[in-house]
């Protein structure tokens, strides 16, 4: 499988979605089409003060964010840039 088709196939799994609401286990996210996601948030992110303060200033702003609809999980990346791996 090519890079373009290896993309293709995964970019639609990759959405944009916004924060609509949240708890101390779950964020609720919203997709442009109107799709309701949930991300569990994990124990070490329940921890992570920096985290929980992003994730309240992206929800307070309405910034879309991309999100792994199949996975329920944020992206470490955005959904321009490939992710780099160490080999």
């Amino acid at each position: 499988m090519n890079l373009i088709e290896n993309t293709t196939q995964h970019s639609e799994n990759i959405v944009a979605a916004k924060v609509i609401a949240m708890t101390k286990k779950i964020i609720t996210l919203m997709t442009q089409d109107g799709q309701y996601l949930t991300v569990p948030i994990t124990i070490q992110e329940r921890r992570d003060n920096l985290f929980i303060a992003s994730i309240k200033d992206i929800w307070r702003a309405g910034i879309w964010i991309p999100v792994n609809r199949k996975f329920h999980s944020f992206l470490q990346y955005d959904w321009l840039a490939n992710p780099t791996t160490n080999s």
